[in-house]
């Protein structure tokens, strides 16, 4: 993957400013400087590995899990000391937000081992990888951080396009096919961002998002392929609400994906068999599976205990002994920890996500990030119980940190709060 450059020559790319002939208006899109550049690669490699370390083969998932706390945690600490930082502010409401799902688990211990060892993975893996976003400080390390999520993607789909599939689902290095899936997903999220930002050339784009798209569907995974299609809808969107002229690559993107709908539409064999059967008889998938049974025992269990049954308890109390928990994290949080800590947690993200929509028309990183947010909403729809939701913890701490404006450049940021003071100047004046 080749990222762009302005110093460089045209043959990689370059990133045009505002002032720029044909460039953004309105916008600034800063370069690549080699100053900082390392301590972005640093600070994303730490974040992307918190939270694909489990998708990689167990020796060296350690590997990187070990190395990943060792580079967060001296840069978490500086975050949190240095003067002009938004990291406390997210740190701040992360630490509230785990606060509220500790309580149900600090009142009433988990009495099962599923449950004791998902409360101690939610209060110290899940809280520090949420934590740990607190690193990117601003635009370039957010944009460093989709660049590193892709290549991680990247190395997944071969690994999942080279192993033998079980059951028409291939699983990589051994992981979950759902995880795995989860993973590539989200990195084609990114690229299609980096390639609308005018970070990655075309050609680029195009190879690498064949790759993405071809490990994705090898995993045979609809709940991840249907976050994908969600996050596209939703940075697609989000890119029109910029108060920028539309460019080509947004129209290019918006065209491939109508011709991709055209193309599922009229050729739906082309998919794999799973993906094929949801789209041709939905009412399976939603009636006659599994999920559809615990769907139907959740809801009564949920009216029944507003204070929910205990972490790790779903099982014992739903009758469905082979399975730990309900595959929703909507569900999950409600008949586990009560409605006042589920409704919490989605009024939370709620709000963050509706901040990001309004940030969105002046910030693109907004944009991104509220896409990244549908697409770990949707696919913690699906699948996994509260801490395989550890990617959706980080794209809250990150909605937060957009939110307190640390993606947006300076000018910007002064302009913003000239507008939110009644007189219409700044604190100062």
């Amino acid at each position: 993957m080749v990222m762009q450059d302005s110093r460089r020559s045209s043959a990689i790319g370059t990133v045009r400013g505002p002032g720029s002939p044909g460039g953004l208006v309105g916008v600034e899109t800063p370069a690549w400087r080699t100053n900082g550049l390392v301590s972005a690669v640093l600070r994303a490699t730490a974040v992307v590995l918190l939270l694909n370390f489990d998708q990689f083969p167990r020796l060296v998932g350690r590997g990187f899990l070990i190395a990943a706390v060792v580079l967060a945690v001296p840069l978490l600490l500086h975050e949190i000391l240095r003067p002009a930082t938004r990291a406390r502010t997210m740190i701040f409401w992360t630490l509230v937000i785990f606060g509220v799902l500790a309580a149900p688990g600090i009142l009433h211990p988990p009495e099962t081992d599923y449950g004791r060892q998902k409360f101690l993975l939610l209060v110290t893996l899940t809280v520090f990888a949420t934590l740990a976003v607190a690193v990117l400080r601003g635009r370039r390390d957010v944009e460093m951080f989709a660049a590193v999520f892709v290549l991680s993607g990247v190395v997944l789909a071969i690994a999942t396009l080279n192993g033998d599939p079980q059951d028409g689902r291939a699983d990589g290095f051994g992981s979950n096919p759902i995880w795995l899936a989860r993973a590539i997903g989200g990195a084609f999220v990114a690229l299609t961002w980096l390639y609308l930002q005018k970070r990655v050339a075309a050609w680029w784009a195009a190879g690498l998002a064949v790759l993405l798209g071809l490990g994705l569907l090898a995993t045979g995974s609809r709940g991840p392929l249907l976050a994908t299609v969600v996050a596209l809808f939703v940075l697609v969107l989000a890119g029109f609400r910029l108060k920028i002229r539309r460019g080509r690559r947004e129209w290019v993107g918006v065209g491939l994906m109508g011709a991709l709908v055209a193309a599922v539409v009229a050729l739906p064999s082309i998919l794999p068999p799973r993906v094929y059967a949801l789209l041709t008889d939905p009412s399976e998938e939603l009636f006659d599976t599994a999920r559809a049974e615990m769907r139907e025992v959740s809801v009564p269990m949920i009216a029944e205990h507003p204070g929910g049954v205990g972490y790790g308890n779903w099982g014992d109390y739903s009758g469905m002994l082979i399975h730990n928990y309900p595959h929703n994290l909507w569900l999950e949080l409600p008949a586990e920890a009560g409605w006042l800590v589920g409704g919490a947690f989605i009024l939370a993200t709620v709000v963050v996500a509706a901040g990001l929509w309004r940030a969105s028309r002046r910030d693109p990183v907004a944009g991104f990030v509220l896409a990244v947010l549908a697409f770990n909403v949707v696919a913690v729809s699906t699948s996994g119980d509260v801490n395989a939701g550890r990617p959706l913890f980080a794209a809250l701490a990150l909605g937060v940190l957009v939110l307190a404006g640390a993606t947006l450049p300076a000018g910007v940021r002064a302009r913003a709060r000239r507008v939110r003071t009644p007189s219409g100047r700044g604190v100062a004046g």
